[in-house]
């Protein structure tokens, strides 16, 4: 009886040789052994589902057994979804091959869940990815890039692989905070979906503002001024940035506290002022000569003022060279 099975079985099998002629002088050498275990449940990351996908097989010769396993049942779901595969589907896939003569109907479950592998990209990557993107092009550790308000905006669900993404439409950081370009995502370098973008940017730095209320002409001290974080995109481009731009110099204006500090409201308090008493220095490649004179309008160092020669009572200009001399033009 066994002698009969074994028989009928090599007839069989000599059949799927014939429609498989690569194979046939391989087995032709060998005994033939194959088994077939179905899974209940299955896992993919390809476009297509193959009987090595759903099915453990194991048997020789191994041209054989490797000719089933790529048998192709059916397109995969998309990435991160599923589908369900019926008995008499897989049924009528392995019927061209003979198989069925080797593996029972019943041996087939009667539905095999298979997964596509993939996982959806959320809008808070999209987000830490767009903040990278332009964090990089500020190219300003000092400055922090805050991505808000994404519109445009779809739900993706990507297979294994490495992402990455193209921004199209946005080469440089916009001062005005609103940005709209077309991204582009790709997975091992293949665009798998494009969106249109539009969100706002906010680009925190940290300011100079003042501690409290400043009257027009006050002097600077480190009491008088803090940093702080604050959202340039909204700002003039003229803030200050460094304490060190403001301490020593004075105000233009009143300030407010808590005001952000800009290079215009800052100026150097003169080192003369009108009505000081300075040493008037007249000096030639022959001669120096010194006087006392009285300063009729403020100059910082540099700067051209008017005076009166004490002894003279006359009026002169010269170039203020520190707080107590003034060069008289001779």
């Amino acid at each position: 009886m066994l002698n009969r099975l074994s028989l009928i079985g090599w007839f069989l099998i000599m059949g799927f040789f014939l429609l498989c002629p690569q194979a046939t002088e391989s087995a032709s050498r060998q005994s033939v052994m194959v088994t077939v275990n179905f899974k209940n449940q299955a896992s993919v990351n390809k476009d297509f589902i193959y009987l090595e996908d759903i099915a453990t097989i194991k048997g020789s010769p191994r041209v054989w057994v490797d000719r089933i396993a790529q048998l192709k049942i059916k397109e995969s779901p998309f990435p991160g979804e599923a589908l369900i595969l019926l008995r008499e589907e897989i049924a009528r896939k392995i019927k061209p091959i003979n198989l069925p003569s080797l593996v029972a109907r019943l041996q087939i479950p009667e539905q095999i869940e298979v997964v596509r592998e993939g996982r959806a990209v959320e809008l808070p990557e999209i987000v830490r990815m767009l903040e990278g993107h332009f964090q990089k092009m500020a190219g300003n550790r000092n400055r922090t890039v805050k991505v808000m308000d994404v519109r445009g905006y779809e739900r993706v669900i990507v297979s294994p692989g490495i992402l990455s993404f193209e921004l199209r439409g946005a080469e440089q950081v916009p001062r005005s905070g609103d940005i709209s370009a077309t991204m582009v995502l790709l997975v091992d370098g293949l665009e798998i979906k494009r969106m249109r973008i539009h969100a706002r940017l906010e680009i925190y730095a940290e300011v100079v503002s003042a501690r409290h209320y400043l009257n027009r002409h006050q002097e600077l001290e480190v009491k008088d001024v803090q940093i702080v974080s604050k959202n340039i995109a909204l700002l003039p481009s003229d803030v200050v940035t460094d304490v060190g731009d403001v301490l020593g110099k004075r105000t233009t204006l009143t300030v407010n506290a808590q005001e952000v500090l800009r290079k215009g409201m800052i100026e150097t308090p003169p080192l003369v002022k009108k009505g000081d008493r300075v040493l008037l220095l007249f000096e030639n490649e022959r001669m120096k000569i010194t006087a006392l004179g009285e300063v009729k309008e403020n100059g910082k160092r540099g700067d051209r003022v008017r005076l009166i020669n004490v002894s003279s009572k006359k009026e002169v200009s010269g170039r203020v060279l520190d707080a107590s001399t003034v060069q008289v033009d001779f």
